[in-house]
């Protein structure tokens, strides 16, 4: 087994599985896990060419969750009714960063790296941002193009044409897990934010009990596109590696794990990489987290952080 890069110590498998998106292929990939720093990643080195080819064509949409539909049932309802009164989760809003407009002294500016079909720069752009977009799949970067300019690129390989830039705002949403190496991902943020600027992450929360019952077969999991693994302790622990301080944190994603879409989505994921049933039922995730703690219930982690030598704490 390897080391983890946080505290050194033997990382041990915690599961095997096949990709769910191309079921025909025998592979199976292990994700390592450090239990002390609450931290996993995908074992083995990739490099980037092997990376594309996990990802099956007009594969962008997979980086955004799953549509949920308001249930029709009674008991459906009721259980929906019941998780959305217990959801104190937000999502991503420009009016989070006023602190960091008013920081900046500037126009508000917005780099959204690994900005799929443009969801965000559209939200932001509506605000009055002047949004920019990076995004390595053509036709996402098509139809993000109507929200801004948006340039092919990643955020461990910038484009060149986004060199010497700053914006006030760098968001990664859904992005870091991603990463072959998330260190030269944050150290290209650092590069694009300005003086004053933030930097808005969000990625998988895997202390949470979603993926704690569900495993391999947790919606977020996507093994092998997702590559790292982390909870609050471990994300905070990679930016202050790499020169950030987080300053605020926000939780998202609880009444939606109740739903049937995507339960029945965990299901087709379960069917396809063969694992059994008999994991948590909907109604069993809501007894489970109802008052459970922030880290337990949620699905995603979205942190503010700044470098370092920036401003001070909100």
């Amino acid at each position: 087994m390897g080391n983890c890069s946080f505290c050194g110590g033997d990382m041990a498998v915690r599961f095997s599985v096949c990709d769910h998106l191309r079921p025909a292929d025998p592979t199976l990939y292990q994700v390592e896990w450090c239990t002390p720093c609450g931290y996993g990643r995908l074992r083995g080195n990739l490099d980037a060419a092997t990376v594309r080819g996990f990802s099956p064509a007009r594969s962008f949409p997979l980086k955004i969750a799953i549509a949920i539909r308001r249930p029709t049932a009674f008991l459906d309802r009721l259980r929906d009714h019941l998780a959305r009164r217990l959801d104190r989760g937000a999502e991503l809003h420009p009016r989070e960063l006023a602190r960091t407009l008013s920081l900046t002294g500037r126009e508000p500016t917005l780099c959204d790296v690994g900005c799929g079909t443009g969801r965000m720069m559209r939200m932001f752009a509506a605000s009055g941002f002047d949004v920019t977009g990076i995004e390595p799949d053509l036709e996402a970067r098509k139809v993000a193009s109507q929200y801004g300019s948006v340039l092919a690129g990643t955020a461990e390989a910038l484009p060149e044409k986004i060199e010497g830039s700053q914006f006030s705002v760098v968001l990664l949403s859904h992005v870091l897990e991603y990463c072959i190496d998330p260190a030269a991902a944050l150290e290209n943020v650092k590069q694009l934010l300005a003086p004053g600027g933030t930097a808005v992450l969000e990625v998988p929360n895997c202390a949470s009990a979603g993926f704690n019952l569900n495993g391999p077969a947790w919606f977020f999991t996507d093994v092998p596109r997702h590559r790292h693994f982390f909870t609050r302790a471990s994300l905070d622990r990679t930016l202050e590696a790499a020169g950030f301080k987080v300053v605020r944190r926000i939780y998202q994603g609880y009444a939606r794990q109740m739903s049937p879409d995507w339960m029945q989505a965990e299901q087709a994921i379960r069917e396809k990489i063969g694992m059994e049933a008999g994991q948590a039922s909907a109604w069993g995730l809501l007894a489970r987290t109802a008052f459970s703690s922030v880290d337990a219930k949620y699905d995603s982690i979205r942190v503010h952080a700044i470098c370092t030598q920036g401003t001070e704490e909100e």
